[in-house]
C-alpha cells in the first residue's frame, strides 16, 4: 500500500512532493501553505498517512490519522485556534511529539528530533484536521489513498 500525491494545481507537481501556496488536505491535517511551504509524502494507509512539512518554521514529520483514538499524554488547557485538542510535547522514541486532536476521530502528530520551537507550534496553530467520510472544501492539493 502506498500514499500517492495528487496535485490538482494548473502547474505540474511531482508525485510525493507539494508546494505552497494552497490548501493541502492530507489525511487527516488541512493545512493552507504558505509560499515556500512544502509537503513530502513519506507513507501511507487506509486510516492515514505521514508526511514530512517543511517550511520557515522548519521540518516536522506529521502522522495524520482519519479514524483515530484520543493521543497518549497530557491534553493542555485550551485548544488551537481551529479548536482542536492540543497536547503536551513528549518525547518518544529519540523523537519529541505534539498531538493535536478534534475530539471525534481526527487526529495528528507533529515530530521533530529537536524540542520543537515557538515557531513550529505556531505553525501547527494553524492546521485544522478532517475525519474519515468527511470531505473538506477548496483542497487545491491533497493525498489519496492508492493500492499499488
Amino acid at each position: 500500500m502506498t500514499l500517492t500525491a495528487l496535485a490538482l494545481a494548473a502547474s505540474p507537481a511531482h508525485a510525493g512532493e507539494l508546494k505552497g501556496p494552497g490548501r493541502f488536505c492530507g489525511y487527516s491535517p488541512i493545512i493552507d501553505l504558505l509560499a515556500g511551504e512544502r509537503i513530502k509524502t513519506l507513507k501511507g494507509g487506509i486510516h492515514g498517512g505521514t508526511f514530512r512539512w517543511d517550511g520557515a518554521f522548519g521540518s516536522l514529520v506529521v502522522d495524520g490519522i482519519g479514524w483515530a483514538s484520543p493521543p497518549a499524554g497530557w491534553m493542555l488547557s485550551g485548544a488551537t485556534s481551529k479548536g482542536h485538542a492540543l497536547y503536551d510535547q513528549r518525547r518518544e522514541d529519540g523523537r519529541y511529539t505534539v498531538a493535536i486532536w478534534n475530539r471525534r476521530h481526527g487526529a495528528a502528530y507533529f515530530s521533530s528530533r529537536r524540542p520543537l520551537t515557538r515557531q513550529q507550534l505556531a505553525a501547527i496553530d494553524r492546521v485544522d484536521l478532517f475525519e474519515e467520510g468527511e470531505a473538506p472544501e477548496n483542497c487545491k492539493l491533497r493525498t489519496v489513498f492508492s493500492w499499488e
